[in-house]
Protein backbone atom coordinates (compact mmCIF):
# COMPACT_ATOMS: atom_id res chain seq x y z
CA UNK A 1 0.00 0.00 0.00
CA UNK A 2 3.24 2.62 0.63
CA UNK A 3 4.04 1.65 -2.64
CA UNK A 4 0.88 2.90 -4.48
CA UNK A 5 0.60 5.94 -2.42
CA UNK A 6 4.42 6.95 -2.82
CA UNK A 7 3.65 6.47 -6.86
CA UNK A 8 0.25 8.22 -6.39
CA UNK A 9 1.74 10.94 -4.90
CA UNK A 10 4.69 11.16 -7.17
CA UNK A 11 1.96 11.28 -10.61
CA UNK A 12 0.13 14.00 -8.52
CA UNK A 13 3.33 16.02 -8.11
CA UNK A 14 4.19 15.49 -11.46
CA UNK A 15 1.04 16.47 -13.01
CA UNK A 16 1.05 19.83 -11.23
CA UNK A 17 4.55 20.77 -12.84
CA UNK A 18 3.88 19.82 -15.99
CA UNK A 19 3.05 22.32 -18.84
CA UNK A 20 -0.40 22.41 -20.16
CA UNK A 21 -0.15 20.32 -23.65
CA UNK A 22 -0.19 22.56 -27.25
CA UNK A 23 -1.53 21.49 -29.73
CA UNK A 24 -1.59 22.72 -32.64
CA UNK A 25 -4.49 22.15 -35.80
CA UNK A 26 -4.03 20.11 -38.80
CA UNK A 27 -3.35 22.87 -41.19
CA UNK A 28 -1.35 23.05 -44.54
CA UNK A 29 0.22 26.01 -43.89
CA UNK A 30 1.60 28.83 -41.44
CA UNK A 31 3.01 32.64 -41.32
CA UNK A 32 5.65 34.69 -39.77
CA UNK A 33 5.32 38.32 -40.01
CA UNK A 34 9.21 39.95 -40.88
CA UNK A 35 10.49 43.33 -41.12
CA UNK A 36 13.52 45.15 -42.18
CA UNK A 37 14.29 49.01 -41.57
CA UNK A 38 17.07 51.09 -42.26
CA UNK A 39 16.92 53.95 -40.94
CA UNK A 40 17.85 57.30 -43.34
CA UNK A 41 21.48 58.58 -43.39
CA UNK A 42 21.00 62.17 -41.32
CA UNK A 43 21.32 64.87 -43.58
CA UNK A 44 22.12 68.82 -42.49
CA UNK A 45 23.73 71.83 -43.53
CA UNK A 46 25.85 74.11 -41.77
CA UNK A 47 26.81 77.25 -42.40
CA UNK A 48 29.40 79.48 -41.78
CA UNK A 49 30.77 82.94 -42.45
CA UNK A 50 33.98 83.39 -45.04
CA UNK A 51 34.95 86.59 -43.16
CA UNK A 52 34.34 87.95 -39.89
CA UNK A 53 35.41 92.10 -38.56
CA UNK A 54 36.42 91.59 -35.19
CA UNK A 55 35.35 94.72 -32.98
CA UNK A 56 38.68 96.44 -31.04
CA UNK A 57 36.04 97.59 -28.45
CA UNK A 58 34.09 94.62 -27.63
CA UNK A 59 33.42 90.85 -27.80
CA UNK A 60 32.73 89.59 -31.67
CA UNK A 61 29.55 87.08 -32.25
CA UNK A 62 29.98 84.92 -34.91
CA UNK A 63 27.12 82.93 -36.40
CA UNK A 64 26.82 79.27 -36.91
CA UNK A 65 23.72 77.66 -38.59
CA UNK A 66 22.32 74.63 -39.17
CA UNK A 67 19.67 73.96 -42.13
CA UNK A 68 17.99 71.33 -43.75
CA UNK A 69 18.28 69.16 -40.64
CA UNK A 70 16.93 65.92 -41.09
CA UNK A 71 17.16 61.77 -39.66
CA UNK A 72 19.42 62.56 -36.80
CA UNK A 73 19.35 59.97 -34.55
CA UNK A 74 17.84 59.94 -31.21
CA UNK A 75 20.39 61.27 -28.76
CA UNK A 76 22.72 62.31 -30.92
CA UNK A 77 23.39 66.51 -32.09
CA UNK A 78 25.31 68.16 -34.72
CA UNK A 79 28.47 69.70 -33.16
CA UNK A 80 30.63 72.23 -34.45
CA UNK A 81 34.20 72.62 -33.20
CA UNK A 82 37.61 74.84 -33.75
CA UNK A 83 39.32 72.12 -35.22
CA UNK A 84 42.28 74.47 -34.92
CA UNK A 85 43.39 78.18 -35.77
CA UNK A 86 45.82 79.24 -37.69
CA UNK A 87 48.85 79.79 -34.45
CA UNK A 88 50.84 77.17 -32.73
CA UNK A 89 49.73 73.93 -31.21
CA UNK A 90 46.36 75.24 -32.61
CA UNK A 91 46.17 78.47 -30.99
CA UNK A 92 44.21 80.70 -32.80
CA UNK A 93 46.33 84.05 -33.61
CA UNK A 94 45.84 87.65 -35.74
CA UNK A 95 49.27 88.77 -37.09
CA UNK A 96 49.96 91.68 -38.83
CA UNK A 97 52.58 93.98 -40.61
CA UNK A 98 52.76 98.24 -39.90
CA UNK A 99 53.61 98.95 -43.43
CA UNK A 100 55.46 101.94 -42.38
CA UNK A 101 57.89 100.79 -39.89
CA UNK A 102 57.52 96.49 -41.15
CA UNK A 103 57.45 95.54 -37.62
CA UNK A 104 55.22 92.28 -36.93
CA UNK A 105 52.77 92.16 -34.39
CA UNK A 106 50.82 89.45 -33.16
CA UNK A 107 47.50 89.30 -31.47
CA UNK A 108 45.65 86.31 -29.25
CA UNK A 109 42.10 85.24 -29.27
CA UNK A 110 39.91 84.41 -26.97
CA UNK A 111 37.01 82.35 -27.86
CA UNK A 112 34.04 81.22 -25.85
CA UNK A 113 31.85 78.38 -27.13
CA UNK A 114 28.86 76.00 -25.87
CA UNK A 115 30.50 76.09 -22.35
CA UNK A 116 29.83 79.96 -21.71
CA UNK A 117 33.94 80.25 -20.38
CA UNK A 118 36.73 82.27 -22.41
CA UNK A 119 39.35 80.34 -23.57
CA UNK A 120 42.54 81.22 -25.54
CA UNK A 121 45.34 78.14 -24.75
CA UNK A 122 47.02 75.06 -26.07
CA UNK A 123 47.32 73.26 -22.78
CA UNK A 124 45.22 74.45 -19.67
CA UNK A 125 42.09 76.38 -21.12
CA UNK A 126 42.65 74.45 -24.18
CA UNK A 127 41.00 75.92 -27.49
CA UNK A 128 41.33 73.20 -30.30
CA UNK A 129 38.57 70.78 -30.42
CA UNK A 130 36.49 72.82 -28.07
CA UNK A 131 32.47 73.11 -29.10
CA UNK A 132 31.58 76.03 -30.60
CA UNK A 133 27.59 75.06 -31.37
CA UNK A 134 25.53 72.43 -31.26
CA UNK A 135 22.19 70.92 -33.20
CA UNK A 136 19.46 68.62 -33.18
CA UNK A 137 17.19 70.45 -35.30
CA UNK A 138 17.85 73.95 -37.92
CA UNK A 139 18.78 77.13 -36.16
CA UNK A 140 21.45 79.56 -35.86
CA UNK A 141 23.89 79.82 -32.50
CA UNK A 142 26.88 82.32 -31.97
CA UNK A 143 30.47 81.66 -30.45
CA UNK A 144 32.60 84.45 -29.52
CA UNK A 145 35.83 86.28 -30.23
CA UNK A 146 37.24 88.76 -28.59
CA UNK A 147 41.17 90.08 -28.56
CA UNK A 148 43.27 89.28 -26.06
CA UNK A 149 44.05 93.34 -25.58
CA UNK A 150 41.02 94.01 -24.27
CA UNK A 151 41.54 91.83 -21.00
CA UNK A 152 44.79 94.05 -20.54
CA UNK A 153 43.61 97.51 -21.36
CA UNK A 154 46.50 99.17 -19.12
CA UNK A 155 49.20 96.90 -20.92
CA UNK A 156 52.64 98.48 -22.79
CA UNK A 157 53.39 94.92 -24.67
CA UNK A 158 53.28 95.67 -28.31
CA UNK A 159 51.24 92.21 -29.23
CA UNK A 160 48.44 92.76 -25.99
CA UNK A 161 47.79 96.51 -27.47
CA UNK A 162 45.85 96.39 -30.47
CA UNK A 163 48.07 98.73 -33.07
CA UNK A 164 46.96 101.55 -35.11
CA UNK A 165 47.23 101.20 -38.71
CA UNK A 166 48.03 97.30 -38.58
CA UNK A 167 45.69 94.92 -40.44
CA UNK A 168 45.87 91.75 -38.51
CA UNK A 169 44.21 88.78 -40.04
CA UNK A 170 44.04 84.79 -38.97
CA UNK A 171 41.82 81.80 -39.54
CA UNK A 172 40.36 78.97 -38.22
CA UNK A 173 39.26 75.76 -39.12
CA UNK A 174 35.76 73.67 -38.12
CA UNK A 175 34.85 70.04 -37.26
CA UNK A 176 31.29 69.18 -37.64
CA UNK A 177 30.53 65.70 -37.00
CA UNK A 178 27.39 63.73 -34.82
CA UNK A 179 28.42 63.21 -31.23
CA UNK A 180 26.63 61.90 -27.98
CA UNK A 181 24.18 64.41 -26.48
CA UNK A 182 26.08 65.45 -23.53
Amino acid sequence: MKKILTAAAAMALAAGMSVGSVSAANTTSGRTDLSLYVPNDPVYTITVPETVELSATENTQVPVTASDVKYIPEGKEISVTLERGNGTYGRLYLEGNNEETGKKYMMTLYVKGTDGEFKMGALENQIKGMELASFTEDGTMNYELRPAALNYPDSTSDNLVIQKGVHYSGYLTYGIELTDIA
